[in-house]
Protein backbone atom coordinates (compact mmCIF):
# COMPACT_ATOMS: atom_id res chain seq x y z
CA UNK A 1 0.00 0.00 0.00
CA UNK A 2 1.27 3.46 -0.94
CA UNK A 3 0.48 6.47 1.25
CA UNK A 4 1.71 9.93 0.28
CA UNK A 5 1.84 13.45 1.64
CA UNK A 6 0.53 16.06 -0.82
CA UNK A 7 2.22 19.49 -0.69
CA UNK A 8 5.93 19.00 -1.19
CA UNK A 9 5.56 15.40 -2.41
CA UNK A 10 2.85 15.25 -5.08
CA UNK A 11 2.50 18.93 -5.89
CA UNK A 12 4.40 22.15 -5.34
CA UNK A 13 1.99 24.83 -4.12
CA UNK A 14 4.44 27.37 -2.71
CA UNK A 15 2.76 30.45 -4.23
CA UNK A 16 -0.76 29.29 -3.36
CA UNK A 17 0.21 28.67 0.26
CA UNK A 18 1.93 32.06 0.45
CA UNK A 19 -1.16 33.79 -0.95
CA UNK A 20 -3.64 32.24 1.47
CA UNK A 21 -1.28 32.94 4.37
CA UNK A 22 -0.78 36.59 3.50
CA UNK A 23 -4.48 37.31 2.89
CA UNK A 24 -5.71 35.22 5.83
CA UNK A 25 -6.99 38.26 7.73
CA UNK A 26 -8.88 39.76 4.80
CA UNK A 27 -12.43 39.23 3.54
CA UNK A 28 -12.35 36.12 1.30
CA UNK A 29 -14.81 37.48 -1.26
CA UNK A 30 -12.88 40.72 -1.57
CA UNK A 31 -9.66 38.79 -2.06
CA UNK A 32 -11.27 36.59 -4.72
CA UNK A 33 -12.42 39.67 -6.64
CA UNK A 34 -8.83 40.02 -7.83
CA UNK A 35 -7.02 37.70 -10.27
CA UNK A 36 -4.78 35.19 -8.53
CA UNK A 37 -1.77 36.47 -10.47
CA UNK A 38 -2.43 39.98 -9.16
CA UNK A 39 -2.70 38.67 -5.61
CA UNK A 40 0.63 36.89 -5.96
CA UNK A 41 2.35 39.87 -7.57
CA UNK A 42 1.15 42.10 -4.71
CA UNK A 43 2.87 39.97 -2.07
CA UNK A 44 5.64 42.06 -0.48
CA UNK A 45 9.08 40.71 -1.29
CA UNK A 46 9.96 40.65 2.41
CA UNK A 47 6.95 38.48 3.16
CA UNK A 48 7.79 36.04 0.36
CA UNK A 49 11.33 35.74 1.69
CA UNK A 50 10.01 35.06 5.19
CA UNK A 51 7.51 32.54 3.87
CA UNK A 52 10.25 30.73 1.95
CA UNK A 53 12.13 30.28 5.22
CA UNK A 54 9.08 29.33 7.28
CA UNK A 55 7.86 26.85 4.65
CA UNK A 56 10.84 24.61 5.35
CA UNK A 57 9.79 24.23 8.99
CA UNK A 58 6.01 24.14 8.54
CA UNK A 59 3.87 21.02 8.70
CA UNK A 60 0.38 22.56 8.87
CA UNK A 61 -1.50 25.61 7.65
CA UNK A 62 -1.18 27.08 11.14
CA UNK A 63 2.60 26.76 10.95
CA UNK A 64 2.61 28.96 7.84
CA UNK A 65 1.25 31.88 9.88
CA UNK A 66 4.64 32.41 11.50
CA UNK A 67 5.67 34.05 8.21
CA UNK A 68 3.30 36.92 8.99
CA UNK A 69 5.58 38.01 11.84
CA UNK A 70 8.29 40.40 10.56
CA UNK A 71 10.69 38.72 12.98
CA UNK A 72 10.48 35.57 10.86
CA UNK A 73 13.03 37.23 8.60
CA UNK A 74 15.59 36.58 11.33
CA UNK A 75 14.89 32.86 11.71
CA UNK A 76 18.17 31.00 11.54
CA UNK A 77 17.15 27.64 12.95
CA UNK A 78 14.45 25.49 14.51
CA UNK A 79 14.72 27.17 17.91
CA UNK A 80 14.07 30.58 16.33
CA UNK A 81 11.09 29.25 14.43
CA UNK A 82 9.56 27.51 17.44
CA UNK A 83 10.00 30.63 19.59
CA UNK A 84 8.06 32.71 17.07
CA UNK A 85 5.38 30.05 16.69
CA UNK A 86 4.91 29.90 20.45
CA UNK A 87 4.20 33.61 20.75
CA UNK A 88 1.17 33.58 18.44
CA UNK A 89 -1.92 33.67 20.71
CA UNK A 90 -4.01 30.50 20.18
CA UNK A 91 -7.19 32.47 19.43
CA UNK A 92 -5.35 34.58 16.88
CA UNK A 93 -3.83 31.50 15.27
CA UNK A 94 -7.22 29.79 15.04
CA UNK A 95 -8.71 32.90 13.42
CA UNK A 96 -5.91 33.10 10.87
CA UNK A 97 -6.20 29.41 9.96
CA UNK A 98 -9.94 29.82 9.55
CA UNK A 99 -9.40 32.92 7.42
CA UNK A 100 -6.78 31.25 5.23
CA UNK A 101 -9.05 28.26 4.72
CA UNK A 102 -11.90 30.57 3.68
CA UNK A 103 -9.64 32.51 1.31
CA UNK A 104 -8.54 29.22 -0.24
CA UNK A 105 -12.16 28.19 -0.60
CA UNK A 106 -13.15 31.48 -2.24
CA UNK A 107 -10.27 31.28 -4.73
CA UNK A 108 -11.05 27.64 -5.45
CA UNK A 109 -14.67 28.49 -6.22
CA UNK A 110 -14.39 31.86 -7.97
CA UNK A 111 -10.92 31.65 -9.56
CA UNK A 112 -10.91 27.92 -10.16
CA UNK A 113 -8.61 27.61 -13.19
CA UNK A 114 -6.21 30.25 -11.90
CA UNK A 115 -6.11 28.57 -8.49
CA UNK A 116 -5.60 25.11 -9.93
CA UNK A 117 -2.74 26.39 -12.07
CA UNK A 118 -0.80 27.23 -8.90
CA UNK A 119 -0.39 23.52 -8.18
CA UNK A 120 2.29 21.86 -10.31
CA UNK A 121 3.12 18.16 -10.14
CA UNK A 122 6.62 16.98 -9.39
CA UNK A 123 8.19 14.91 -12.19
CA UNK A 124 7.38 11.22 -12.00
CA UNK A 125 4.48 11.57 -9.59
CA UNK A 126 1.72 11.06 -12.16
CA UNK A 127 3.31 7.84 -13.40
CA UNK A 128 3.80 6.60 -9.82
CA UNK A 129 0.13 7.13 -9.00
CA UNK A 130 -1.07 5.54 -12.21
CA UNK A 131 1.10 2.46 -11.59
CA UNK A 132 -0.40 2.05 -8.12
CA UNK A 133 -3.99 2.68 -9.16
CA UNK A 134 -6.35 0.16 -7.59
CA UNK A 135 -3.96 -0.76 -4.79
CA UNK A 136 -5.54 1.39 -2.09
CA UNK A 137 -3.22 4.36 -2.62
CA UNK A 138 -4.03 7.09 -0.11
CA UNK A 139 -3.02 10.67 0.61
CA UNK A 140 -2.54 11.94 4.16
CA UNK A 141 -2.05 15.68 4.26
CA UNK A 142 -2.47 18.84 6.28
CA UNK A 143 -4.26 20.38 3.28
CA UNK A 144 -8.06 20.14 3.21
CA UNK A 145 -9.37 17.07 1.42
CA UNK A 146 -11.64 18.95 -0.99
CA UNK A 147 -8.77 21.00 -2.38
CA UNK A 148 -6.65 17.88 -2.81
CA UNK A 149 -9.40 16.03 -4.69
CA UNK A 150 -9.94 18.98 -7.03
CA UNK A 151 -6.23 19.34 -7.75
CA UNK A 152 -5.94 15.62 -8.41
CA UNK A 153 -8.93 15.78 -10.77
CA UNK A 154 -7.37 18.74 -12.58
CA UNK A 155 -4.36 16.55 -13.34
CA UNK A 156 -6.47 13.46 -14.12
CA UNK A 157 -5.24 11.67 -11.00
CA UNK A 158 -8.37 11.47 -8.85
CA UNK A 159 -9.05 7.99 -10.25
CA UNK A 160 -5.67 6.76 -8.96
CA UNK A 161 -6.34 7.48 -5.28
CA UNK A 162 -8.65 5.54 -2.95
CA UNK A 163 -8.92 8.17 -0.21
CA UNK A 164 -7.63 11.50 1.04
CA UNK A 165 -7.24 12.17 4.74
CA UNK A 166 -7.12 15.96 4.90
CA UNK A 167 -6.43 18.43 7.69
CA UNK A 168 -4.15 15.83 9.28
CA UNK A 169 -1.51 16.76 11.87
CA UNK A 170 -0.97 13.23 13.27
CA UNK A 171 0.18 11.18 10.30
CA UNK A 172 1.39 8.25 12.36
CA UNK A 173 -2.12 7.58 13.65
CA UNK A 174 -3.67 8.19 10.22
CA UNK A 175 -1.34 5.73 8.49
CA UNK A 176 -1.92 3.09 11.15
CA UNK A 177 -5.69 3.45 10.82
CA UNK A 178 -5.63 3.22 7.03
CA UNK A 179 -3.61 0.01 7.21
CA UNK A 180 -5.86 -1.48 9.89
CA UNK A 181 -9.00 -0.64 7.90
CA UNK A 182 -7.59 -2.58 4.93
CA UNK A 183 -6.57 -5.44 7.20
CA UNK A 184 -2.87 -4.82 6.58
CA UNK A 185 0.04 -4.70 9.01
CA UNK A 186 2.03 -1.42 9.09
CA UNK A 187 4.97 -3.08 7.36
CA UNK A 188 2.80 -3.48 4.25
CA UNK A 189 2.74 0.32 3.88
CA UNK A 190 5.19 2.52 1.97
CA UNK A 191 4.88 6.14 3.12
CA UNK A 192 6.47 9.23 1.52
CA UNK A 193 6.67 12.67 3.15
CA UNK A 194 9.03 15.61 2.75
CA UNK A 195 8.96 16.63 6.44
CA UNK A 196 11.42 14.66 8.53
CA UNK A 197 9.18 14.72 11.63
CA UNK A 198 6.38 12.98 9.73
CA UNK A 199 8.76 10.52 8.07
CA UNK A 200 10.24 9.47 11.40
CA UNK A 201 6.87 9.30 13.17
CA UNK A 202 5.42 6.98 10.55
CA UNK A 203 8.59 4.90 10.43
CA UNK A 204 8.04 4.10 14.11
CA UNK A 205 4.84 2.23 13.14
CA UNK A 206 6.87 -0.32 11.21
CA UNK A 207 5.98 1.11 7.80
CA UNK A 208 8.59 1.67 5.11
CA UNK A 209 8.94 5.44 5.45
CA UNK A 210 10.76 7.43 2.77
CA UNK A 211 11.87 11.04 3.14
CA UNK A 212 11.18 12.96 -0.08
CA UNK A 213 14.37 14.82 -0.94
CA UNK A 214 12.61 17.06 -3.49
CA UNK A 215 10.37 18.69 -0.89
CA UNK A 216 11.04 21.27 1.82
CA UNK A 217 13.68 20.73 4.48
CA UNK A 218 16.39 22.51 6.48
CA UNK A 219 20.01 21.69 7.35
CA UNK A 220 18.73 20.63 10.79
CA UNK A 221 16.36 18.20 9.13
CA UNK A 222 19.27 16.69 7.23
CA UNK A 223 21.26 16.30 10.45
CA UNK A 224 18.31 14.66 12.16
CA UNK A 225 17.75 12.32 9.24
CA UNK A 226 21.39 11.27 9.24
CA UNK A 227 21.38 10.73 13.00
CA UNK A 228 18.25 8.56 12.77
CA UNK A 229 19.42 6.80 9.59
CA UNK A 230 16.27 7.88 7.78
CA UNK A 231 16.12 6.63 4.22
CA UNK A 232 15.74 9.26 1.52
CA UNK A 233 13.96 8.88 -1.79
CA UNK A 234 14.87 10.91 -4.88
CA UNK A 235 12.64 11.82 -7.81
CA UNK A 236 14.46 9.56 -10.31
CA UNK A 237 13.75 6.59 -8.01
CA UNK A 238 9.99 7.00 -8.44
CA UNK A 239 10.18 5.39 -11.87
CA UNK A 240 11.00 2.02 -10.28
CA UNK A 241 9.32 2.37 -6.89
CA UNK A 242 6.73 -0.31 -6.12
CA UNK A 243 4.61 -0.47 -2.96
Amino acid sequence: MLILDFDGVIADAFTECAVVTYYADQDPDTVADRPVAALAEALPAAFVARFRTVRTYARTLGDFMVARDPAAGEVRGLADYEALAARVPPARLAALVKGATEVRGALRERRREEWLALHTLYPGIADLLHRHRGRGTSIVTAKDARSVWEILAHHGLDVTVAQVVGGCSDKRTAVRRIAETDGLPPDAVTFIDDHITNALAVRDTGATSLWAWWGYHTPEHVERAVARRQRRVYLPELASLEA
